[in-house]
């Protein structure tokens, strides 16, 4: 029978808003999360109402399937003052039990319930280093970027970070009790697991390569170009490692551009192949044929790629940082990301070896199947239900 107060049939629900502003590709890797987020919400809760609040250039991307997720909008850009203004009025109009932001970006005048996902601390770490501004802009960025994390945290129902190392360098940042955090570990998608095995044709091979201009073989870097992920010393590592491209799948942008200048200083400009956007199903291709990943990051929250690369049987190379050891085990080998010639050293000895690609390969397909996409949203839920 539905409650004459809530409307709801059962008064043990919740109403639940989820910020989907970032979702679909424009959102990059947290329009990622968002989309596997509310892909497994739909199959694993049929109870509790959902809004999904999107702006009206992806309101088309998202069709629920299950009649308790429903749709609204937010058309704000994020990182904006209609953000700040306007979101909240959308949000208190739906009237929430709880409200999920997927983004440190919480209005800071929205006054209900919430729990928040904070993906990492990189902006406060690599701020200078990672900005195209001018100082002044620059400075109100970093003010507003930092006001708006730390109001984030502190006002929080509960945070979900994507590692326990994030976890705690956001325990320890902003002076949070231990049990107000959760780690909700990301996983690799379907078409990455579901891979077939067998070696790609001749003739799909050539094609694929022709259609990006790549030139085997090569080492295989995705994502951004942003300083925290340290490209620049990948490319000063290439002069020590003969015969032996780079291909960095990744939009381009003014980071981009440096890096291609960086290949310039150092001789290697005909070796480095920017590609831009690829497929997912094209990627597939794109890490089997590599003869290595290679994650050369400073700091991450989480590390996707290098799962994805490990899916479908590509060695990984990674930088010894505390995130990867968290989240690839003993599945990679390591180097010291700031020294070139180790991280050259490293890709060679991978590079040389059929026997120990065979072995990083065993290791990866392992490492992978400690993640899923299902888990984290089921864990989600039980932050949820905590945070009421």
């Amino acid at each position: 029978m539905l409650s004459p107060q809530s409307g709801r049939s059962n008064l043990n629900t919740m109403k639940i808003a989820i910020d989907a502003r970032l979702f679909g590709p424009e959102g990059t890797g947290i329009g990622k999360y968002i989309e596997r987020l509310l892909e497994n919400l739909e199959i694993i809760d049929e109870e509790n109402e959902y809004f999904v609040v999107l702006r009206k250039a992806n309101y088309p991307f998202y069709n629920p399937k299950k009649a308790n997720f429903r749709k609204s909008v937010a058309d704000v850009k994020w990182y904006s003052v209609g953000e700040q203004l306007l979101l909240p009025a959308v949000l208190l109009k739906i009237k929430p039990d709880l409200v999920h932001f997927p983004h440190f970006n919480v209005p800071l005048l929205y006054p209900g319930k919430f729990v928040v996902t904070i993906h990492d601390l990189i902006t406060s770490q690599f701020n200078s280093a990672a900005t195209t501004h001018s100082v002044p802009i620059h400075l109100l960025k970093s003010l507003g970027y930092e006001m708006t994390v730390r109001s984030a945290a502190a006002r929080a129902q509960r945070i979900l970070t994507p590692s326990k190392i994030v976890k705690n360098k956001v325990q320890k940042e902003f002076s949070l009790p231990e049990n107000k955090l959760v780690t909700t570990y990301e996983a690799v998608d379907n078409i990455f697991l579901e891979a077939p095995n067998e070696k790609i044709s001749q003739g799909k091979e050539r094609q694929l390569l022709a259609k990006y201009g790549i030139k085997k073989p090569f080492l295989l870097s995705v994502g951004s170009a942003y300083p925290h992920k340290n490209l620049t010393r990948l490319v000063e590592a290439l002069p020590g490692l003969s015969k032996v491209n780079l291909v960095y799948v990744g939009s381009r942008n003014s980071f981009v551009d440096r890096l291609i200048e960086k290949a310039r200083q150092f001789g290697v400009e005909k070796r480095l192949f920017v590609v831009g956007f690829v497929p997912q199903d094209e990627l597939v291709d794109l890490y089997k044929l590599a003869v290595c990943y290679v994650a050369p990051s400073l700091s991450e929250g989480f590390g996707l790629p290098a799962l994805e690369a490990m899916a479908v049987g590509c060695p990984v190379a990674a930088s010894n940082i505390e995130v990867f050891k968290e989240i690839y085990g003993e599945a990679p080998i390591y180097f010291n990301p700031r020294k070139p010639e180790d991280i050259a050293e490293k890709i060679s000895q991978v590079a040389e070896s059929r026997e120990q690609r065979a072995g990083l390969r065993k290791k990866g397909f392992e490492q992978v199947k400690k993640y899923s996409w299902k888990k984290m949203a089921e864990e989600t839920l039980a932050v949820y239900e905590a945070a009421r």
